[in-house]
């Protein structure tokens, strides 16, 4: 019977052999010692019940960061951003907290999805980007972290123009001239904001406004570097014509933000 119950204890842990027992400040330097070996289920296991019997002890910020890297080691996200968020919230004064606030933004962006899809993960790790970028401006990962940063703006911004060019086929001009302006806006460094313009000139041809399109694509034509940017102005330009006498000022106030939803 011994025998058979040491069995069971040893498939339970995954590893073929059962935990090795510790006591309390033993368990968390068992479980990190199985986290180096790269026996990620033991390691989950023994921290666990360490955080839970533990609960005063002084590490406990080390055992919420191992327990993180283990679901980042098993590519569980959203158990890693757990982890990362009470170190991050709740241990203000840990070593551990930059990397934790480095990894808590990495499992944001690891849940991200293209552009044709929800993007509330990626404005969520954006933000975390952002908090990092703050609080931690000579961290190792700085460099990582601006590309990654990069990368959600530019899906950002292509969702956003997806957005108004779905609105544009539609026949839904006004939506459309919002999303072609909050690209323009909000995201001008990439090229989703070039190919915004003619789509918002077209959008304020297309909903009455003439002169307005004119001025836009008079104004700014001239700075396009994207080609298929340019191709699409100078086909809208031959089409409507120069603006007639002074530049008319686009309008921002109306109706630039009705129907727009999504």
């Amino acid at each position: 019977m011994l025998a058979f119950v040491f069995v069971l204890g040893g498939c339970a842990t995954g590893g073929g052999r059962p935990i090795a027992p510790s006591s309390g400040p033993d368990q968390l330097r068992v479980a990190k010692l199985r986290y180096d070996q790269r026996q990620y289920t033991d390691a989950v296991e023994l921290l666990k019940g360490y955080l839970q019997f533990q609960s005063g002890a002084p590490d406990l910020d080390e055992a919420h960061f191992v327990l993180g890297m283990c679901y980042v080691k098993r590519s569980e996200w959203p158990l890693a951003v757990t982890e990362f968020q009470i170190l991050t919230t709740d241990f203000g004064d840990s070593p551990r907290l930059g990397d934790a606030h480095y990894w808590l933004g990495v499992s944001y962006w690891k849940q991200t999805r293209p552009a044709a899809y929800d993007q509330d993960m990626t404005r969520r790790a954006i933000g975390q980007f952002d908090r990092f970028l703050t609080l931690y401006p000579d961290h190792p990962q700085v460099s990582e972290i601006r590309e990654l940063k990069a990368l959600g703006r530019d899906r950002l911004a292509q969702k956003a123009y997806n957005n108004g060019a779905l609105y544009l086929k539609l026949h839904h001009f006004s939506p459309a001239r919002y999303y072609f302006g909050l690209v323009r806006r909000d995201y001008p460094e990439g090229k989703w904001a070039e190919l915004s313009l003619p789509g918002q000139a077209e959008a304020y041809y297309r909903e009455g406004y003439l002169e307005e399109a004119r001025a836009l694509l008079d104004s700014t034509h001239a700075g396009l570097t994207d080609p298929e940017a340019r191709r699409r102005a100078d086909v809208l330009i031959k089409k409507y014509g120069p603006p007639r006498g002074s530049a008319v000022p686009v309008p921002t106030s109306a109706p630039d933000s009705a129907g727009a939803s999504g």
